[in-house]
């Protein structure tokens, strides 16, 4: 039937255009009140005009509301919406779910193999790029390294199989895991439980 073409057979494809309209709508998904064209913005790490662009694009499509505020207009989504409420919000909630998911495999992996893992690279610092390798560091256990590189294996390919991440370990030492965690930018994944961590305070960060 011809009209199950155009915009009714893909609806997406005005939402998705331009990578700026995803940017400001998942930024007004992630803020917990309505916000300003320059907040939303430097949130969504575009420049006022592209954010104003978007925006307004948005607004033609039904997918934010936008209020008077002062001197500024406020605002938020249209969670009311079809294409919202079905489409995008599931969206943006399982890829709020993947860092948390991501991070839930290396415990499952290397809990009880390794004494600590911490994140490093890009990553530690959120910016890890499409292609980039999401990389770890795996301070071993006294009993050594056997079972630990078994686990790595494995995780490295879960990695790749189901995110399509390619994933770089790097086993320590205690004594050199102690010397990286006083030198680099760590974040720590694991010990999440147990005695206290070993690593100097404000040189990593405990999830």
């Amino acid at each position: 039937m011809i009209y199950q073409k155009g915009h009714l057979a893909r609806p997406l494809d005005a939402v998705l255009s331009a990578p700026s309209r995803l940017a400001v709508l998942r930024a007004l998904y992630r803020a917990r009140a309505p916000l300003s064209g320059r907040a939303l913005a430097r949130l969504a790490g575009i420049n006022h005009q592209g954010a104003a662009t978007a925006l307004a694009g948005l607004e033609r499509l039904g997918l934010v509301e936008r209020r008077p505020a002062g001197r500024s207009d406020q605002w938020r989504l249209e969670r009311r919406r079809w294409i919202m409420a079905e489409l995008l919000l599931p969206l943006f909630e399982r890829e709020a779910a993947l860092a948390d998911a991501v991070a839930g495999a290396v415990k499952k992996a290397l809990r009880g193999k390794a004494a600590a893992v911490l994140i490093g690279g890009a990553a530690a610092k959120g910016r890890l790029e499409p292609g980039q390798a999401f990389e770890l560091v795996a301070v071993e256990l006294p009993a050594g390294r056997r079972a630990l590189g078994d686990a790595v294996r494995g995780l490295t390919a879960l990695f790749a199989d189901r995110w399509s991440l390619k994933l770089t370990v790097r086993v320590l030492t205690r004594r050199e895991g102690l010397r990286a965690a006083a030198l680099e930018d760590l974040w720590e994944i694991l010990p999440v439980e147990g005695p206290p961590s070993y690593f100097a305070t404000g040189t990593t960060a405990q999830r």
